[in-house]
């Protein structure tokens, strides 16, 4: 059985080799992270020392002697005063050259992760360690490290996302064991988490896959934790230390490598096309290929099976792009996960989601020997409540000036022809989140957890002040005060066109329009449908709608 962890106690000489000359001070018991930008040397401690008088272990190892804190000289211990976010420690130490460095000491409740190495697109050797608050032992790896991602390793970006890729299973901080981990930076996001927070509410409220009775462990979302990062001893600022979305996480039958057989199927949407919005032309497929139109192979391993099943993907998408009424009403529930296609159709409106619609989706089959149904997973959610900060997005954009519309051909057939009642569904499905995962105060909560969360250690100022009117985000200023009230008014914005469009009465929790009641258009005419997709004006129980 694989290790869950390797664990190397850090007061160990292997763990301190692993660290430069630069940052060799080890601070109640845990390694510090020292930032040579800055010449600050950052310790975690426990959230719940802040704001406390700590007597602390400080310990330097061969490589400095002689250090003094606010001019006192320091011996083993030292009593730092009212820890908190704001509060540093100004310290002086000699380098092995003989040289005298001057810095701060600050801390921080968040979990230290440093990295160490040359990295780019391609897999290179580092090392990996990671200090966690609430333990007194540290994470110490080596590992093979990447950049990740597209656009965000074009020219003139500096803060890149990460895959690290490990020897063996670990877990880190609570989540799942695993040998593939990613550090999400937040790059195009001026508030950093928008991913990460986008993926919890999903997480919480998504229906689970069809064959969740099988598998009830099986998630449509990876889980992840904020840390911060350090890179060759220069602060990279807020990461996301996630899990990956896969095979193992959607709990997917494994293929049999013995007999070449292939059970669970995960495809992913990399970009837009006409496949991926479930529209003609159908492109030919090869099996022996990893990708096909805009999608590529998630599982199984073509070394694995010597062969790869792109049939039952081409025949869900060609029956919503070319199959009749009738066929589509007889066969679009043997080939898709309908309850879960519903949400992802509100939550991708919610959220305004622009950058998942046709794209940063995954498509998953449990088993094709028992079914042939497809499940969906999300990704990448960096583009939602908002987010400005692109090129092509006018400095007015709010949540009330554009309409998502479906989010595919999929959800717009499943209303045109009004499949086993979807859109009363659809509108029921949204009032019952109402009051749920989509009650304004629900989400704006989420947001301000973490905005609390990384003010009140003063990572938010750290990540400001390190990247603040840097290319990566056009020349923005980073200000998560400013992003989390902007938020705020955003969802309230979104959240009142979308009542509107749903016919939702907050008042009475539910849509004002069911299937129960009759509804006349303006001109008088009795609408067959009670739930009108159309924008107008309309009459329930002699009372008039406007439908924007």
């Amino acid at each position: 059985m694989k290790s869950n962890r390797r664990i190397i106690s850090i007061l160990c000489c292997l763990l301190l080799s692993l660290l430069k000359t630069s940052a060799q001070m080890i601070i109640d018991g845990r390694p510090a992270a020292f930032d040579t930008i800055t010449n600050t040397m950052m310790a975690t401690i426990p959230k719940n020392c802040f704001h406390q008088n700590l007597l602390l272990t400080v310990q330097l190892t061969d490589d400095w002697t002689h250090l003094t804190i606010d001019s006192q000289p320091v011996d083993n211990n030292y009593l730092f005063n009212d820890v908190s976010a704001a509060k540093v420690y100004p310290f002086k130490a000699t380098q092995a050259d003989g040289q005298e460095i001057n810095g701060n000491i600050t801390f921080t409740y968040l979990p230290l992760l440093q990295l160490s190495g040359t990295f780019n697109t391609e897999y290179s050797d580092g090392t990996f360690m990671l200090c966690d608050p609430e333990s007194n032992e540290a994470s110490s790896l080596s590992a093979r490290i990447k950049w990740r991602g597209a656009t965000t390793n074009g020219p003139n970006r500096h803060k890149h996302n990460y895959k690290l890729k490990f020897d063996d299973d670990y877990s880190f901080l609570g989540l799942r064991s695993d040998n593939n981990w990613i550090l999400d930076a937040g790059q195009p996001d001026l508030f950093r988490l928008r991913n990460r927070i986008a993926t919890e509410i999903w997480n919480d409220f998504a229906t689970k896959p069809y064959y969740a009775d099988q598998k009830p462990k099986a998630m449509s979302g990876v889980r992840g934790r904020v840390v911060e990062v350090f890179l060759n001893h220069e602060y990279q600022g807020i990461y996301a230390l996630t899990e990956c979305l896969d095979r193992k996480q959607m709990k997917l039958c494994k293929a049999d490598t013995v007999n070449k057989e292939i059970h669970g199927l995960l495809w992913k949407s990399v970009e837009y096309g006409y496949s991926t919005m479930y529209n003609n032309p159908i492109q030919p497929y090869d099996n022996t290929s990893e990708v096909w139109n805009a999608f590529e192979t998630k599982y199984p391993d073509l070394e694995d099976t010597d062969t790869l099943d792109w049939s039952l993907l081409k025949e869900a998408i060609q029956l919503v792009a070319k199959g009749t009424n009738t066929s589509f009403k007889s066969h679009v529930d043997d080939y898709f996960d309908l309850p879960v296609m519903t949400d992802l159709q509100l939550f991708i409106e919610v959220m305004g989601a622009l950058d998942n619609r046709g794209k940063n989706t995954y498509f998953a089959i449990y088993d094709k020997a028992q079914s042939r149904k497809i499940t969906f997973a999300v990704w990448d959610l960096d583009l939602t409540m908002g987010n400005r900060i692109l090129e092509y997005y006018s400095p007015g954009y709010s949540a009330s000036d554009y309409e998502i519309g479906f989010v595919n051909k999929l959800t717009q057939r499943l209303s045109n022809i009004n499949h086993h009642d979807f859109n009363t569904e659809l509108s029921n499905r949204y009032a019952e989140l109402r009051t749920g995962a989509f009650a304004v105060d629900s989400l704006y909560r989420r947001y301000q957890h973490y905005y609390d969360l990384l003010h009140n250690c003063g990572a938010d100022r750290r990540e400001e002040n390190r990247w603040s009117g840097n290319s990566d985000v056009y020349g923005s200023t980073i200000d998560f005060a400013n992003e989390l009230e902007y938020i705020r008014n955003w969802i309230i914005q979104r959240m009142a066109y979308l009542d509107n469009k749903y016919m939702y009465d907050d008042a009475i929790r539910t849509s004002v329009f069911t299937q129960s009641h009759t509804v006349y258009n303006i001109q008088g005419q009795r609408m067959e449908n009670a739930q009108p997709r159309r924008p107008g004006i309309y009459i329930r129980d002699g009372r008039k709608y406007v439908v924007r």
